[in-house]
């Protein structure tokens, strides 16, 4: 048996080749390298070919992400189903490490994988190949997360993702803009510079570059690090109103104290979706009764109704199309219609919105194409 791995994308050449050593058991193994520059973000991070003694081939289109865990699940198999349908390929994600319920998770959704640890999961018909490694853990010590992605560093990336000119703005606009303390901002910046994400050009100017891979980075922190710190709690209504009647039970005295996210968002942007949930970003520090009475919700972590604090300074998280009905940015409304398991109605109105919202401040940079 002949395992051929061919990488088209040089930043994750470490994992394919790490996922090379996992095959190696199994039969004969080649790893080609193969760079074209900045592929385009539809483009694959590689593929696998299989290859039986007769001769008969299986192929796998591979999207290689460092890290997964459940939060982040839904989003990616959504990505590996689209790339496989498109390319008539078996979908194949390598990464760093499965752990036994996302492996669980990934089997039950048809998605083959690798990792750098040594679990697998492939099946194909032609030839007849069956591979299932789970329960082998990381050999590697996990690398240190960089400043610019902790929960601090997160909201400034938000910040530059959503308005990418911000990064010529005086550090003590930004600080404010993103609610972190000047030394915060200083150090969050210096690291996104030395991560190659802000560079000078010609003109003599900063220029946030390679977001393409600052939003995936962006899109995982902010579901494991940032959504948890600002401490989301769920409710559930008393009566049955119909969640696009919740903004006017607000408390009069708060409406400008909170922005209207998630589901109910989407729904009042798009006009794409009826809305089943939806996230109230509130000030900091501020009492929940007030809006909790008013509002007629009651505690429930099953609820359909979250209430989330907001960060940094107001007015530059508004969604300035959408100032009237108190919305928040665009890239927080994306962010939590992809939270947890998404399903496609979720997932079509987050590409809306994508495609509308963020990808033009994506494009200054040819590895930020989406489609």
């Amino acid at each position: 048996m002949l395992f051929r791995l061919e990488a088209l994308d040089q930043k994750a050449l470490e994992l394919f080749e790490d996922s090379e050593k996992s095959l190696e058991r199994f039969g004969r193994t080649e790893l080609i390298i193969r760079d074209d520059g900045h592929p385009a973000r539809s483009s694959p991070d590689g593929y696998l070919t299989i290859t039986a003694p007769n001769g008969d081939t299986s192929l796998y289109i591979c999207e290689v992400k460092r890290r997964i865990d459940i939060n982040t699940l839904g989003q990616v198999t959504d990505l590996l189903h689209s790339q496989g349908a498109k390319s008539g390929m078996k979908p194949l994600l390598i990464t760093s490490h499965v752990n036994d319920s996302v492996g669980e998770r990934l089997r039950e959704s048809g998605i083959a994988y690798l990792d750098a640890a040594g679990n697998a999961f492939l099946v194909t018909a032609h030839p007849l190949v069956y591979i299932w490694l789970q329960g082998f853990k990381p050999t590697k010590q996990p690398e240190r997360v960089s400043r610019a992605f902790q929960a601090t560093g997160l909201q400034l990336i938000a910040l530059l993702l959503s308005r990418p000119n911000a990064v010529e703005q005086a550090y003590r606009e930004l600080a404010v803009q993103a609610g972190l303390s000047l030394g915060s901002t200083s150090r969050v910046l210096s690291d996104l510079r030395s991560l190659g994400f802000i560079r000078v050009v010609a003109s003599g100017q900063n220029s946030l570059v390679n977001s393409r891979s600052l939003l995936e980075h962006w899109e995982f922190g902010y579901a494991t690090r940032l959504r948890p710190r600002l401490k989301p709690q769920a409710f559930r209504q008393v009566d049955k109103l119909p969640v696009e009647e919740l903004p006017e039970r607000i408390p009069k005295a708060m409406k400008d104290e909170i922005l209207v996210g998630g589901e109910l968002a989407a729904a009042l942007a798009t006009r794409n979706l009826r809305p089943q949930t939806a996230a109230f970003h509130l000030r900091q520090h501020r009492p929940l009764l007030p809006i909790i009475k008013e509002m007629r919700l009651i505690p429930d972590r099953a609820g359909n109704i979250v209430l989330i604090e907001q960060f940094g300074d107001m007015a530059a998280w508004r969604w300035d199309k959408y100032e009237k009905e108190c919305l928040i940015n665009p890239l927080l409304v994306y962010a939590e219609l992809l939270h947890g398991t998404p399903d496609d109605r979720l997932r079509e109105t987050a590409k809306l919105i994508f495609d509308q919202c963020l990808a033009p401040n994506l494009t200054n940079d040819p590895s930020t194409l989406r489609e």
